[in-house]
Formats: structure tokens, sequence, C-alpha cells
């Protein structure tokens, strides 16, 4: 593996955000497909400021703890594909380091959510996290396939953004 800020898997660079990636960002955030997995229903669409905010606190939270969200970047083409990584998520029982991810939809189907996530686990272990969480949507079944297929279960549901999600765990050796 790469440094601490960027990891390599077979397909993928898995790296800190940087301002260059808002056009990246913008691919992946504001596809019609991939946002109405991430919205509640009420909540007004994403635009290109909720873009640019959401890239802003992934960087802010690498300054703050050291690690966070990645911008996903295709190995063959060099193209900002998704985001993935780790983020603390706060649960009614508490902080949770969360794997979120999602990937731009001309790329689905292929298993970079799974790719990343796997890396994301990996990476959860090497810094000594003992437990993550995936939130997914209900209706979000390749979501909740990729949060399977890693090892993590459903154990809870939350509202979180407003909209219901799925709780997925998995416990770390």
């Amino acid at each position: 593996m790469a440094s601490e800020e960027q990891r390599l898997t077979e397909r993928l660079i898995c790296r800190r955000p940087r301002p260059s990636d808002r056009g990246g960002y913008e691919a992946v955030l504001l596809d019609s497909e991939v946002e109405v997995r991430l919205r509640a229903a009420q909540a007004p669409p994403m635009d290109e400021v909720g873009v640019a905010e959401r890239l802003a606190a992934d960087e802010a939270h690498w300054d703050e703890h050291g690690f966070g969200p990645w911008a996903l970047v295709e190995r063959e083409s060099g193209t900002v594909v998704g985001r993935g990584g780790l983020q603390w998520r706060a649960l009614k029982e508490g902080n949770f380091v969360e794997l979120p991810w999602a990937i731009d939809s001309p790329h689905w189907n292929r298993g970079l959510a799974t790719e990343a996530a796997e890396a994301a686990l990996a990476w959860a272990r090497e810094l000594g996290f003992r437990e993550t969480v995936a939130l997914i949507t209900p209706d979000n079944a390749a979501s909740r396939r990729v949060a399977e297929k890693i090892g993590m279960r459903e154990t809870d549901r939350a509202v979180h953004a407003g909209l219901l999600h799925l709780v997925y765990r998995m416990l770390l050796d």
C-alpha cells in the first residue's frame, strides 16, 4: 500500500481529496442516480454549493482526525469515480467510524464500491478501530449487497439527514 493518505487497489487510487477534485465530486454527487440514494425525498437536490461544502468537510475531517473520506480515482483513466474511505458518524449510541461509499452511476456493477469498502475496512483495522458502521437507505439494494459482501450485518435502523437508514456493523479484530 501507499502512504497514509493514499491506498492502491487493483483498479482504484483511494486518496485524500483535494480542491481540484471538485469536478469529480460534482460528477458523483450530482448524478441523479447516486443522489436519490443519499438524500431525503423532502430535501432539496444537491447543488454545486452542497458539493463544495461536502468536499470542504471531507478535507476538514482529514485535517482534524488524520484520516477521512477518499476520492476514488480509477487507475486506468485517472477519473474520480467515487467517494469512500472512513469518517466519524454520530449515532444514538455514540460516535462510530463509518464506511461511506458512492460510485458514479456509469461505473456501477463493476465491483468498485466493494473494492473501495474492502480497502477502507483494512485501513480501519490498521488504525486500530474496533467497529465500523455503514448507513444505507432500505431501498438501496446495491449498497446493502456491498455491505454484506464485506462481512457487515444489519443491526439497527437510524434516521440520518432526515432519512431512514439501515445500520450495518462489523466488529474488527
